[in-house]
């Protein structure tokens, strides 16, 4: 075989490999049938502002930060309401939105965590 040959043989082969590889199907992403976990969540993107168990720190009560943890704020939220100040973020606050950055499901999550919040700290004033 010639060089020129080789050459345009080489060049063939790698076409048909890059070929190959355009049109070879994608494997599909498996779909994660786990659930988001909320306190990952609150640990990722709430606790700097609404610390631990939803009671802000000092610095962060006077910015006017929320306390997730109180029975008034709990009772004084629906669920919907808190999802959409998750989602939207409250204006004229530091609550900033969340929509563009989790999953319906993760937002979901955080509601519960939120909950749970509230219930956790109704447990310890017993």
């Amino acid at each position: 075989m010639t060089m020129m040959m080789r050459t345009s043989f080489l060049r063939r082969a790698a076409g048909f490999v890059v070929a190959a590889a355009l049109l070879a199907p994608v494997p599909a992403r498996a779909a994660s049938t786990a659930k988001p976990d909320g306190k990952d969540l609150w640990s990722t993107h709430c606790i700097l502002c609404h610390g631990e168990t939803g009671a802000p720190g000092p610095q962060a009560a006077k910015l006017g930060v929320a306390n997730l943890s109180l029975a008034k704020w709990q009772a004084s939220r629906t669920d919907d309401q808190i999802r959409k100040i998750i989602t939207e973020g409250k204006q004229d606050t530091l609550m900033r939105p969340f929509g563009d950055d989790l999953t319906k499901e993760e937002i979901d999550a955080l509601v519960t965590y939120v909950r749970g919040l509230g219930k956790a700290a109704a447990s310890k004033k017993k």
